[in-house]
Protein backbone atom coordinates (compact mmCIF):
# COMPACT_ATOMS: atom_id res chain seq x y z
CA UNK A 1 0.00 0.00 0.00
CA UNK A 2 1.38 3.41 -0.97
CA UNK A 3 2.39 5.83 1.77
CA UNK A 4 0.23 8.90 1.10
CA UNK A 5 2.56 11.10 3.17
CA UNK A 6 5.47 10.26 0.85
CA UNK A 7 6.58 13.29 -1.21
CA UNK A 8 6.35 11.41 -4.50
CA UNK A 9 2.70 10.56 -3.80
CA UNK A 10 1.85 14.17 -2.95
CA UNK A 11 3.74 15.53 -5.97
CA UNK A 12 1.83 13.20 -8.25
CA UNK A 13 -1.47 14.57 -6.93
CA UNK A 14 -0.52 18.24 -6.70
CA UNK A 15 1.55 18.48 -9.84
CA UNK A 16 1.20 20.04 -13.25
CA UNK A 17 -2.55 19.68 -13.84
CA UNK A 18 -3.50 20.91 -10.36
CA UNK A 19 -1.86 24.33 -10.80
CA UNK A 20 -2.00 25.00 -14.51
CA UNK A 21 -5.00 23.26 -16.09
CA UNK A 22 -7.99 25.64 -16.15
CA UNK A 23 -6.53 27.33 -13.07
CA UNK A 24 -8.53 30.57 -13.33
CA UNK A 25 -11.82 28.83 -14.06
CA UNK A 26 -11.32 26.44 -11.16
CA UNK A 27 -10.87 29.38 -8.77
CA UNK A 28 -14.42 30.56 -9.52
CA UNK A 29 -15.71 27.44 -7.78
CA UNK A 30 -13.23 27.24 -4.87
CA UNK A 31 -15.81 28.12 -2.25
CA UNK A 32 -13.58 26.55 0.42
CA UNK A 33 -10.63 28.81 -0.38
CA UNK A 34 -12.79 31.93 -0.40
CA UNK A 35 -14.19 30.95 2.99
CA UNK A 36 -10.72 30.53 4.49
CA UNK A 37 -9.79 33.99 3.23
CA UNK A 38 -12.99 35.38 4.76
CA UNK A 39 -12.23 33.71 8.11
CA UNK A 40 -8.63 34.97 8.09
CA UNK A 41 -9.77 38.55 7.45
CA UNK A 42 -12.40 38.33 10.18
CA UNK A 43 -9.94 36.88 12.70
CA UNK A 44 -7.13 39.33 11.92
CA UNK A 45 -9.48 42.30 12.17
CA UNK A 46 -10.68 41.03 15.54
CA UNK A 47 -7.12 40.49 16.80
CA UNK A 48 -5.81 43.67 15.13
CA UNK A 49 -3.27 41.77 13.07
CA UNK A 50 -2.24 44.09 10.23
CA UNK A 51 -2.08 43.24 6.55
CA UNK A 52 0.65 45.85 6.06
CA UNK A 53 4.42 45.68 6.65
CA UNK A 54 4.33 42.03 7.58
CA UNK A 55 6.95 39.41 6.80
CA UNK A 56 4.82 36.40 5.86
CA UNK A 57 5.71 32.81 5.01
CA UNK A 58 3.18 30.27 3.78
CA UNK A 59 3.86 26.56 3.64
CA UNK A 60 1.88 25.11 0.76
CA UNK A 61 0.80 28.45 -0.69
CA UNK A 62 -1.10 26.89 -3.61
CA UNK A 63 -2.40 29.69 -5.82
CA UNK A 64 -1.48 32.36 -3.26
CA UNK A 65 -5.03 33.38 -2.36
CA UNK A 66 -4.10 34.02 1.30
CA UNK A 67 -0.69 35.58 0.67
CA UNK A 68 -1.99 38.12 -1.83
CA UNK A 69 -4.34 39.55 0.80
CA UNK A 70 -1.29 41.31 2.30
CA UNK A 71 -0.48 44.64 0.69
CA UNK A 72 2.63 45.63 -1.24
CA UNK A 73 4.48 46.79 1.90
CA UNK A 74 4.61 43.17 3.08
CA UNK A 75 7.26 40.57 2.31
CA UNK A 76 5.78 37.40 0.83
CA UNK A 77 7.67 34.10 1.04
CA UNK A 78 6.47 30.57 0.49
CA UNK A 79 7.30 26.93 -0.11
CA UNK A 80 5.49 24.35 -2.22
CA UNK A 81 5.96 20.70 -3.00
CA UNK A 82 5.44 21.07 -6.77
CA UNK A 83 7.68 23.05 -9.11
CA UNK A 84 4.58 23.89 -11.14
CA UNK A 85 3.13 25.81 -8.19
CA UNK A 86 6.29 27.89 -7.81
CA UNK A 87 6.34 28.65 -11.54
CA UNK A 88 2.63 29.56 -11.51
CA UNK A 89 2.89 32.06 -8.64
CA UNK A 90 6.00 33.69 -10.10
CA UNK A 91 4.02 34.27 -13.30
CA UNK A 92 1.00 35.65 -11.44
CA UNK A 93 0.39 39.35 -12.31
CA UNK A 94 -0.49 40.10 -8.67
CA UNK A 95 3.10 39.39 -7.67
CA UNK A 96 4.29 42.51 -9.53
CA UNK A 97 2.77 44.68 -6.78
CA UNK A 98 5.24 43.25 -4.25
CA UNK A 99 8.96 44.05 -4.30
CA UNK A 100 10.06 41.53 -1.67
CA UNK A 101 9.02 37.99 -2.61
CA UNK A 102 10.64 34.57 -2.67
CA UNK A 103 9.08 31.20 -3.47
CA UNK A 104 10.89 27.86 -3.32
CA UNK A 105 10.26 24.13 -3.66
CA UNK A 106 10.43 21.87 -0.64
CA UNK A 107 13.33 19.52 -0.02
CA UNK A 108 13.33 16.13 -1.77
CA UNK A 109 12.17 14.46 1.47
CA UNK A 110 9.15 16.78 1.62
CA UNK A 111 10.44 18.96 4.46
CA UNK A 112 9.99 22.73 4.05
CA UNK A 113 12.63 25.19 2.88
CA UNK A 114 12.77 28.77 4.10
CA UNK A 115 14.07 31.71 2.04
CA UNK A 116 14.61 33.67 5.28
CA UNK A 117 13.76 33.66 9.00
CA UNK A 118 12.30 35.94 11.67
CA UNK A 119 8.85 35.87 10.09
CA UNK A 120 6.02 37.84 11.66
CA UNK A 121 3.47 35.30 10.48
CA UNK A 122 3.54 31.76 9.12
CA UNK A 123 0.55 30.14 7.45
CA UNK A 124 -0.24 26.50 6.74
CA UNK A 125 -3.66 26.04 5.15
CA UNK A 126 -4.69 22.40 4.74
CA UNK A 127 -1.06 21.31 4.62
CA UNK A 128 -0.13 19.74 7.97
CA UNK A 129 -2.35 16.71 7.29
CA UNK A 130 -0.21 15.96 4.20
CA UNK A 131 3.36 16.27 5.46
CA UNK A 132 5.52 13.25 6.37
CA UNK A 133 6.26 14.52 9.91
CA UNK A 134 3.79 17.03 11.34
CA UNK A 135 5.63 17.65 14.64
CA UNK A 136 8.94 18.34 12.90
CA UNK A 137 7.22 20.67 10.42
CA UNK A 138 5.60 22.70 13.20
CA UNK A 139 8.93 22.94 15.04
CA UNK A 140 10.62 24.21 11.86
CA UNK A 141 7.91 26.81 11.38
CA UNK A 142 8.42 28.00 14.96
CA UNK A 143 12.20 28.06 14.54
CA UNK A 144 11.96 30.43 11.57
CA UNK A 145 9.73 33.01 13.26
CA UNK A 146 10.59 35.81 15.65
CA UNK A 147 9.57 35.71 19.32
CA UNK A 148 5.81 36.10 19.76
CA UNK A 149 5.20 35.74 16.02
CA UNK A 150 1.89 34.29 14.87
CA UNK A 151 0.97 31.06 13.15
CA UNK A 152 -2.32 30.55 11.31
CA UNK A 153 -3.35 26.95 10.67
CA UNK A 154 -6.29 25.46 8.80
CA UNK A 155 -6.93 21.71 8.92
CA UNK A 156 -9.77 19.40 7.89
CA UNK A 157 -11.81 17.74 10.63
CA UNK A 158 -12.61 14.22 9.55
CA UNK A 159 -13.67 11.11 11.43
CA UNK A 160 -11.32 8.10 11.39
CA UNK A 161 -11.82 6.03 8.27
CA UNK A 162 -12.97 9.04 6.23
CA UNK A 163 -9.48 9.95 5.00
CA UNK A 164 -9.17 11.12 1.42
CA UNK A 165 -6.46 9.42 -0.57
CA UNK A 166 -3.96 12.27 0.00
CA UNK A 167 -4.31 12.86 3.75
CA UNK A 168 -1.75 11.15 5.95
CA UNK A 169 -3.66 11.60 9.22
CA UNK A 170 -6.76 13.02 10.92
CA UNK A 171 -6.95 15.62 13.69
CA UNK A 172 -9.26 16.81 16.42
CA UNK A 173 -9.19 20.31 17.89
CA UNK A 174 -7.81 19.00 21.20
CA UNK A 175 -5.22 16.80 19.53
CA UNK A 176 -3.88 19.54 17.27
CA UNK A 177 -3.70 22.17 19.99
CA UNK A 178 -1.75 19.70 22.15
CA UNK A 179 0.60 19.15 19.21
CA UNK A 180 1.08 22.90 18.83
CA UNK A 181 1.99 23.30 22.51
CA UNK A 182 4.51 20.47 22.20
CA UNK A 183 6.22 22.12 19.22
CA UNK A 184 6.74 25.67 20.47
CA UNK A 185 3.34 27.29 19.93
CA UNK A 186 0.64 28.59 22.24
CA UNK A 187 -2.90 28.53 20.77
CA UNK A 188 -4.69 31.87 21.04
CA UNK A 189 -7.91 31.10 19.24
CA UNK A 190 -9.39 27.76 18.19
CA UNK A 191 -12.39 27.72 15.89
CA UNK A 192 -14.26 24.73 14.48
CA UNK A 193 -16.19 25.81 11.38
CA UNK A 194 -17.39 25.06 7.86
CA UNK A 195 -20.47 23.13 8.90
CA UNK A 196 -21.92 24.30 5.58
CA UNK A 197 -19.75 21.67 3.90
CA UNK A 198 -20.92 18.95 6.27
CA UNK A 199 -20.07 15.27 6.12
CA UNK A 200 -23.15 14.36 4.08
CA UNK A 201 -21.68 16.51 1.30
CA UNK A 202 -18.45 14.54 1.55
CA UNK A 203 -20.35 11.26 1.40
CA UNK A 204 -22.07 12.47 -1.78
CA UNK A 205 -18.61 13.43 -3.06
CA UNK A 206 -17.10 10.01 -2.30
CA UNK A 207 -16.63 9.02 -5.98
CA UNK A 208 -14.47 12.13 -6.48
CA UNK A 209 -12.49 11.53 -3.29
CA UNK A 210 -11.80 7.95 -4.37
CA UNK A 211 -10.80 9.09 -7.88
CA UNK A 212 -13.49 7.04 -9.64
CA UNK A 213 -12.96 7.63 -13.40
CA UNK A 214 -15.44 9.99 -15.13
CA UNK A 215 -18.10 9.72 -12.40
CA UNK A 216 -15.75 11.20 -9.81
CA UNK A 217 -15.02 14.26 -11.95
CA UNK A 218 -18.72 14.80 -12.66
CA UNK A 219 -19.69 14.57 -8.98
CA UNK A 220 -16.85 16.91 -7.97
CA UNK A 221 -17.91 19.49 -10.55
CA UNK A 222 -21.57 19.31 -9.48
CA UNK A 223 -20.64 19.68 -5.81
CA UNK A 224 -18.35 22.66 -6.39
CA UNK A 225 -20.86 24.51 -8.58
CA UNK A 226 -23.69 23.95 -6.09
CA UNK A 227 -21.73 25.02 -3.01
CA UNK A 228 -20.25 28.05 -4.77
CA UNK A 229 -23.63 29.67 -5.41
CA UNK A 230 -24.28 31.22 -1.93
CA UNK A 231 -22.06 34.19 -0.98
CA UNK A 232 -19.33 33.67 1.61
CA UNK A 233 -21.13 35.92 4.10
CA UNK A 234 -24.10 33.53 3.99
CA UNK A 235 -21.83 30.56 4.70
CA UNK A 236 -20.56 32.39 7.79
CA UNK A 237 -24.09 33.35 8.82
CA UNK A 238 -25.33 29.75 8.97
CA UNK A 239 -22.49 28.50 11.22
CA UNK A 240 -24.34 29.10 14.50
CA UNK A 241 -27.71 27.62 13.40
CA UNK A 242 -25.95 24.55 12.04
CA UNK A 243 -23.97 24.20 15.28
CA UNK A 244 -27.25 24.42 17.21
CA UNK A 245 -28.53 21.54 15.06
CA UNK A 246 -25.39 19.56 15.95
CA UNK A 247 -24.03 19.55 12.41
CA UNK A 248 -20.38 18.57 12.72
CA UNK A 249 -17.68 21.06 11.64
CA UNK A 250 -15.54 20.25 8.65
CA UNK A 251 -12.61 22.56 9.35
CA UNK A 252 -10.38 23.69 12.18
CA UNK A 253 -8.79 27.16 12.29
CA UNK A 254 -6.16 27.90 14.93
CA UNK A 255 -4.28 31.13 15.55
CA UNK A 256 -1.22 30.49 17.69
CA UNK A 257 1.65 32.53 19.08
CA UNK A 258 5.21 31.31 18.96
CA UNK A 259 6.56 30.99 22.48
CA UNK A 260 9.91 32.42 23.42
CA UNK A 261 12.73 29.83 23.58
CA UNK A 262 13.14 30.30 27.34
CA UNK A 263 9.42 29.64 27.81
CA UNK A 264 9.69 26.41 25.81
CA UNK A 265 12.75 25.35 27.83
CA UNK A 266 10.95 26.11 31.09
CA UNK A 267 7.90 24.09 30.11
CA UNK A 268 10.08 21.20 28.95
CA UNK A 269 12.02 21.17 32.25
CA UNK A 270 8.77 21.43 34.22
CA UNK A 271 7.31 18.47 32.33
CA UNK A 272 10.44 16.40 32.95
CA UNK A 273 10.30 17.28 36.66
CA UNK A 274 6.64 16.29 36.84
CA UNK A 275 7.34 12.98 35.07
CA UNK A 276 10.26 12.26 37.45
CA UNK A 277 8.10 13.10 40.47
CA UNK A 278 5.34 10.84 39.17
CA UNK A 279 7.78 7.96 38.72
CA UNK A 280 9.19 8.44 42.23
CA UNK A 281 5.71 8.55 43.75
CA UNK A 282 4.73 5.43 41.82
CA UNK A 283 7.79 3.54 43.08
Amino acid sequence: MQDVSAPECQRKTYGRSFYTRLRRIRWLFRYDCRYRLFLMEELFNKRRVPFERMKVYELGFGTGYLLFRFDNTSTLHGCELAEEAVAAIKADPRLKRHEKTSFVCSNPDGSPRFPSSDYDLVIASHVIEHVPDDARTLKLLAAHTRDNALGLFFLPLEPPGHLPVTHARTYTAAGFTDLLRATGWEPLEVCENFRYSSHWVQVFNLPARRRVPVIGAMVEALKNISLSLPPTSFVRLVEKPLAFLHVKPRQLMVLARRRKPQDVAYLSDKKKAEETFTRVEHI
